[in-house]
C-alpha cells in the first residue's frame, strides 16, 4: 500500500542552552520555544501553522533538520525545500549562482540547464541575474523563491513567512505556486505570522501559541477560535490584565519545573553519575575554574610585591606617556546633540575620548577638545573586558521591529553612507546620521561609512536580571562588535566591526 504521509513530526520539544554557566553546568535549559509539537503532512495537503516568527523559525529549523531536538523526532523518507527570505538576506553570491546551488540539489544536470533557461528568460530573473542577493529586496528574494520551488523536485515544500514580503499584486502568483504544489502532490507546510494565507491557501491548521498546539483540526474552525482569542486579547486594558492573560500558557511553557519534569529521564539504574552530566561541559568548567585561580595568584602576587613601600607612603601607578598617546578610548553622546570643534554631534554618536576624570571627560574633534559631563557620555574602551555574549541572545531585549528584521537592517553597516540615504525613507539626517521614517532604527555615520545603528530597548529588567548586571548603562562584547546600552533614554547601540 502507498504511504500517503510524507512527514510525521512526534513531539517536538526544543529549548535554548542557558546564559549563565552554572545552569550550562547542570544542564538546564534556559526556555521552551516548542513543546510537545506533534502534526503530520500528507501528500497533496497544504498544512497551514500559525504562530510567531520565532517558533516558526526554530519549528523550521527542526523539520529541514539542521537543528536537533531535546525530544522527540521527525521521521521523513521524503526530500525537503525550505525557503525563508530572512535565511538569504545576506547571501554574497550573484542571482545566477544562488538560483543555480539550489537547483542543483533537486534536478539532475540537464533539468538544471532547462530550468536556468527558463528563468532567464523571465523579467525579474534576467534584470538581477549578475546581482548579489543581499543587494535585492525582500519582496524580489520572495519572488525569486517562489519560482525556484516550482521547478526544485522536493516532495516537501516549506514556505517560512513568505506572504509578509509580498504585496497584494502577488497574491494571486503565491495562491498559483501553492496550488501547483497541490496538483503535484506535495506536501506544503505554509508557516505563517499572518492568518491571511493560512485562511486562503491552507486546507489544514495548526495554532502554536507559546511554541503549544493551541489548536489542531479544520481551518473554519480554527479561524473562528482565533478570532475569538484576538478579540479577548485586543480587550486588555492594563499591564495588570496582560500579564494575567493565558496566564496558563505561559507557565506551560516558561516554568523549567514542568519542563525538567515533562521530559524523558534516564532513570538511575540505567546511566552512571558521570553519564547524567555532559562531559565536555565539565571539562569547560575545569578549565574555566583553573583560569580563575591562576588569575587569583597573579593578582595576589602583584599586590605583594607592589605592597612593599612604607605604610606612610602613597602608593602611585606611572603609566608612560606613550602608553596614554596609543590608547583609544571613546564616549557614546547621551545627549540629543553635542558641540564639539563646531561640529554637531547627534544622539548615540561615538567621539575620541582623550582624557577623563570623576568630572567628565576630554572629547577631541580633530585639533580641537571640548570638556563634557560625565552624564553626557557612556565610556567606552574596546580593549576593556566587557561581557561577552551574541545579537541573538539580546534580541528579545531590542524593539520588536529590529528584533524580527535584525537581519535586513544589519547588513547596511560597514557599506557606505549613501546605500542608506539613497535607498530608504528617512525622517531626518545629516552627514553623521539618518534616522529612518516610520521606524525607530537610526544608522550612524563615520567619514561616510555606516559605523553602527541605535534602537530602543524593552524589558530592562529581564535583561538584568538574565546576564546578572548591576549597573544601568551595559557594554557588552559580541564575536564581532559590541552592544552598549543607554539605559536612561532606553536605547541600545549595536557596533559591527
Amino acid at each position: 500500500m502507498q504511504n500517503i504521509i510524507l512527514l510525521r513530526a512526534l513531539n517536538l520539544t526544543y529549548a535554548k542552552e542557558p546564559k549563565k554557566l552554572g545552569d550550562r553546568i547542570l544542564g538546564r535549559e534556559e526556555g521552551l520555544l516548542l513543546k510537545d509539537v506533534s502534526f503530520h503532512l500528507y501528500k497533496g495537503e497544504v498544512l497551514g501553522i500559525l504562530s510567531d516568527y520565532k517558533t516558526l523559525h526554530y519549528l523550521k529549523e527542526v523539520v529541514n533538520g539542521s537543528l536537533d531536538t531535546k525530544k522527540g523526532k521527525v521521521k521523513t523518507e521524503s526530500s525537503v525545500l525550505s525557503l525563508d527570505v530572512l535565511d538569504h538576506v545576506n547571501h554574497p553570491h550573484a542571482l545566477s549562482m544562488f538560483a543555480t546551488e539550489i537547483l542543483d540539489e533537486y534536478l539532475k544536470t540537464e533539468e538544471v540547464e532547462k530550468a536556468v533557461e527558463e528563468l532567464q528568460a523571465q523579467a525579474l530573473f534576467s534584470r538581477h541575474w549578475k546581482t548579489p542577493v543581499r543587494d535585492l529586496s525582500r519582496r524580489d528574494v520572495a519572488l525569486v523563491l517562489l519560482e525556484l520551488s516550482k521547478f526544485a523536485d522536493a516532495e516537501i515544500i516549506i514556505y517560512c513567512n513568505m506572504y509578509r514580503h509580498l504585496t497584494k499584486d502577488d497574491a494571486a502568483a503565491f495562491k498559483a505556486t501553492i496550488n501547483e504544489q497541490e496538483k503535484r502532490e506535495h506536501g506544503v507546510l505554509l508557516l505563517e505570522s499572518n492568518i491571511e494565507p493560512i485562511e486562503i491557501l491552507a486546507n489544514y491548521f495548526l495554532w502554536l501559541s507559546y511554541g503549544q498546539i493551541r489548536y489542531d483540526g479544520n481551518v473554519k474552525q480554527g479561524i473562528a477560535e482565533y478570532a475569538a482569542y484576538m478579540k479577548n486579547k485586543s480587550q486588555i486594558k492594563n499591564v495588570d490584565e496582560e500579564a494575567l492573560f493565558d496566564l496558563e500558557w505561559k507557565r506551560n511553557v516558561s516554568e523549567y519545573g514542568r519542563y525538567a519534569h515533562g521530559l524523558k529521564r534516564l532513570s538511575r539504574n540505567q546511566a552512571s553519575p558521570i553519564d547524567r552530566f555532559n562531559i565536555r561541559k565539565i571539562i569547560i568548567s575545569l578549565v574555566v575554574l583553573f583560569t580563575m585561580l591562576m588569575a587569583s595568584i597573579v593578582i595576589f602576587m602583584d599586590i605583594s610585591f607592589t605592597g612593599a613601600a612604607s605604610a606612610g607612603q602613597e602608593q602611585t601607578v606611572v603609566i608612560p606617556e606613550e602608553e596614554t598617546d596609543d590608547r583609544i578610548a571613546y564616549g557614546i553622546s547621551t545627549e540629543g546633540s553635542m558641540e564639539v570643534g563646531g561640529d554637531t554631534y547627534p544622539y548615540m554618536s561615538m567621539l575620541r575620548v582623550s582624557d577623563r576624570s570623576d568630572a567628565g571627560y576630554t572629547v577631541v574633534n580633530g585639533e580641537a577638545t571640548e570638556e563634557v559631563d560625565s552624564g553626557s557620555l557612556i565610556y567606552f574602551n574596546p580593549a576593556s573586558l566587557y561581557p561577552e555574549t551574541t545579537l541573538e541572545d539580546l534580541l528579545p531585549y531590542t524593539d520588536e521591529v529590529f528584533e524580527n528584521n535584525y537581519l535586513y537592517y544589519s547588513r547596511f553597516i560597514n557599506r557606505d553612507s549613501s546605500t542608506v540615504m539613497d535607498t530608504m525613507s528617512l525622517s531626518a539626517s545629516s552627514d553623521m546620521h539618518a534616522e529612518l521614517s516610520g521606524i525607530p532604527i537610526t544608522y550612524h555615520f563615520r567619514e561616510g561609512i555606516i559605523f553602527s545603528m541605535s534602537f530602543p530597548a524593552r524589558n530592562l529588567e529581564g535583561m538584568y536580571e538574565a546576564f546578572g548586571v548591576s549597573t544601568e548603562n551595559v557594554i557588552f562584547r559580541l564575536p564581532s562588535g559590541y552592544m552598549i546600552l543607554d539605559a536612561s533614554n532606553e536605547t541600545w547601540l549595536y557596533i559591527n566591526r
